[in-house]
């Protein structure tokens, strides 16, 4: 995709990133070139019995709780792979300057970061953006 005149440019290869728990993407932007590179999802399988954990209340009432430790060891394993991946492209020289987008466990995802990855950040955003369009993601992260 060509990046809008009405946006600036990147004048170095910027590999971004934009990530939740489950999901990355990748795009390499250039010059007024923005263009996907990858998608990778999270190959950890849950237990059987899905995210959440059912119970029954001293009322008789009915519920479910998220299952924060299924989505701890999911996150965890996608922001290693993110990590590995990252510090594969930089040595293969594919970016200058790395953007990422994590939410708010994106400081997480960076202590994960090679330190010569950790140098190449440009910009760290706490949002999750893995699910915009290109179009409006470029303007957050400019």
């Amino acid at each position: 995709m060509q990046i809008p005149e009405s946006l600036p440019s990147f004048h170095k290869k910027t590999l971004v990133v934009v990530a939740d728990h489950v999901h990355a993407k990748f795009f390499l932007a250039h010059d007024r070139e923005f263009l996907f590179v990858e998608d990778i999802r999270s190959d950890h399988h849950k237990k059987d019995g899905g995210d959440r954990t059912s119970f029954i209340s001293s009322e008789g009432g009915h519920g479910a709780i998220m299952n924060e430790k299924e989505e701890i060891i999911t996150e965890d394993h996608l922001f290693h792979a993110i990590a590995a991946y990252l510090h594969k492209q930089l040595q293969n020289n594919v970016f200058e300057e790395c953007i990422i987008s994590a939410g708010p466990e994106v400081h997480t995802l960076e202590q994960l970061l090679h330190p010569d990855v950790r140098a190449c950040i440009k910009k760290i955003i706490p949002k999750l953006l893995v699910n915009l369009d290109e179009a409006h993601l470029i303007e957050h992260l400019v």
